[in-house]
């Protein structure tokens, strides 16, 4: 039955390449990639598409994978074993820096908190565990967002409801905004969620690049950014390190 054998052949190279990508791919650079027609892969992308193996991208009409195969990368840290991991260093990170800090996972749209330190002050605070954050207007939401192997689809289908004066609500500025941070490694909110709340979150990974949490640091942005938005360097450098802390403290938890 070669027929048969052989489109399964090309169906699977089709999937191999556009799980090694690092963005979404046209149709006419998949067919460069593996020698074949346009009309030949169409149809197998249709197929797959089909079949849930890919996605297609109703605007671009680029093709990113779907939930059938992204589902396999999605390995969820243990909300547990990250409190475990980071409560000494969160809460030394805390007292060394004067700001809140804030653990999330990506939880559906959002990104719900995990663990939670109170700032060294004397100011009422209220416990954050639980509390459900935007992906795209905060830094840990954005953080979450942009190594998540969900994002292509998150970032279609992410509602981007407006909460304060800086919240953007463009799609395309949004993922500019992701691929900056894959590429810096920290994400920055300044006022998009509350107007008088910066934050600063880097990545805790697990045991692969898609299990990841954000560790953020909250508190006034002139506290946390300079003038032109980026983060201020000692309170990056503290949040990082933490960050390697927490998981080095993870590893045998993996």
């Amino acid at each position: 039955m070669p027929g048969p054998i052989q489109a399964l052949e090309r169906a699977t190279v089709i999937l191999d390449l556009v799980e090694r990508s690092d963005r979404s791919m046209q149709l006419r650079d998949i067919a460069q990639e593996v020698d074949l027609s346009k009309t030949t892969v169409h149809g197998i992308l249709q197929t797959l598409t089909a079949l849930e193996y890919l996605d297609q991208d109703p605007d671009t009409g680029a093709y990113s994978l779907g939930p059938r195969m992204s589902a396999h990368d999605v390995v969820e840290l243990d909300g547990n074993d990250l409190r475990s991991a980071a409560m000494p260093w969160a809460d030394g990170l805390a007292s060394d820096t004067g700001f809140e800090v804030l653990m999330t996972i990506l939880h559906d749209q959002e990104a719900e908190v995990v663990h939670h330190v109170f700032r060294p002050d004397d100011k009422p605070q209220t416990l954050r565990v639980g509390e459900l954050l935007p992906l795209h207007a905060t830094g840990c939401g954005k953080l979450i967002l942009a190594y998540s192997p969900l994002r292509e689809r998150l970032l279609r289908n992410l509602p981007l409801d407006r909460y304060t004066r800086r919240t953007s609500t463009n799609r395309g500025r949004l993922a500019a905004v992701i691929e900056q941070i894959r590429i810096a490694g920290v994400a920055t909110g300044d006022g998009e969620f509350d107007p008088d709340v910066a934050d600063v979150a880097v990545a805790v990974h697990g045991g692969s690049r898609s299990s990841v949490a954000a560790l953020a640091l909250n508190g006034p942005p002139e506290g946390l950014l300079a003038r032109d938005g980026t983060p201020r360097p000692e309170p990056l450098a503290a949040l990082r390190l933490a960050a390697m802390s927490v998981m080095h403290a993870l590893e045998p938890a993996r």
